[in-house]
């Protein structure tokens, strides 16, 4: 029997070793109705958005610099901080990216 090595994401493996490698796809996504009340200038929504990148969760972005939307989130969160992201009805305060996945499950 004769044992190929194969390069593999730059590791030397053999063919039989590859035989029990399992490919599990990542988890990434969301069912749940995900909005970002974002401002530009703000590095921490920069932070959330890629967080909601990296794990290919599409969302709505409103921009917390409009009137509108501030007398929107004073309504419902009582002031404009920002980053707010709101998934399925719950709000995420700041950058937190275990409880956005915990809540995109």
């Amino acid at each position: 029997m004769r044992i190929v090595k194969i390069i593999f994401a730059g590791l030397a493996v053999t063919a039989a070793a590859l035989l029990t490698f399992h490919v599990v796809p990542a988890e990434a996504g969301c069912a749940k109705s995900v909005v970002l009340y974002n401002a530009s200038w703000c590095p921490y929504c920069r932070q959330v958005r890629a967080i909601l990148a990296r794990n290919d969760i599409r969302y709505s972005i409103l921009d917390a610099t409009t009137a509108r939307v501030q007398a929107d989130m004073v309504k419902r969160f009582g002031d404009t901080a920002v980053p707010r992201t709101v998934i399925g009805g719950v709000v995420v305060a700041g950058v937190n990216e275990a409880r956005i996945k915990q809540l995109c499950r």
